[in-house]
């Protein structure tokens, strides 16, 4: 199972989630992992201290569009340039344009989440130029209601944008809960089994709430192949030796 640590980029630091209330986002306070806000630290300080490699990194600003754009994508690419590390990065992708200059920052993966996604049709014309297992989609959802940035698709049932995923040859589908993000309420909820349970031949990922390394085996039987984790991570609910025991 992979255990992916989630680092939300607002301003040029790293920030906790609390329930896609982005609002309210904040520095984490009291991290075992790291006590410098600053992205670079943050992934140093997970690769040293828990042995991961591979992060999921959220840019605040160009999901929302604020004026701090710039400051992200520095970091973003200094990051990539400077590391071996494994980057999945979720910067509000609408158009196919989106998806080409974020795979210019020379990072593995781009995320493309419902909630900014202009049509499929981006994805459909996306694979067309560029290798599918560049692209991860993440279908997010806010109190088991799907976020959808567009009317079409908002209109289309969660399991068949997850179909329709798979038979485009995606790396992987993400079921992002953003209500449950920071909550520590456990990561299982109706859309996730939904999908898990009727998509095969694609990794299923799932991000929001998850506790303990109790909750990523419960995840692993459910045959989820990967979590997104943070809080967990920084309050020493999960620790290295834990991951071992996956």
């Amino acid at each position: 199972m992979k255990v992916i640590p989630v680092m939300d980029l607002l301003n040029g630091e790293v920030v906790q989630g609390k329930g896609g209330r982005r609002n309210e986002y904040q520095p984490f306070s009291d991290s075992i992992i790291s006590n410098n806000p600053e992205p670079i630290s943050v992934a140093k300080s997970f690769n040293e201290k828990l042995g991961l490699d591979w992060f999921y990194i959220a840019d605040l600003d160009r999901i929302q569009s604020t004026q701090n754009m710039k400051k992200n994508k520095e970091i973003i690419i200094e990051l990539a340039k400077t590391t071996d590390y494994k980057i999945s990065i979720d910067a509000g992708c609408k158009h196919l344009k989106d998806i080409d200059e974020i795979l210019s920052w020379g990072v593995d993966h781009v995320i493309v989440g419902t909630e900014t996604l202009c049509s499929l049709e981006v994805l459909e014309n996306a694979v067309l130029e560029i290798d599918p297992q560049n692209i991860i989609l993440s279908v997010d959802f806010k109190g088991g209601e799907l976020l959808a940035n567009s009317k079409e698709i908002s209109k289309i049932k969660p399991i068949e944008i997850a179909k329709f995923a798979r038979k485009l040859g995606l790396k992987a589908i993400i079921v992002l809960e953003l209500q449950k993000v920071g909550s520590q309420t456990g990561p299982l909820n109706d859309s996730l089994l939904e999908i898990v349970e009727n998509i095969s031949t694609i990794p299923i990922y799932t991000g929001g709430g998850v506790r303990s390394i109790q909750d990523l085996k419960i995840l692993k039987e459910k045959g989820i192949q990967g979590a997104l984790v943070a809080t967990a991570f920084h309050n020493g609910n999960i620790k290295k030796n834990d991951l071992e025991d996956l």
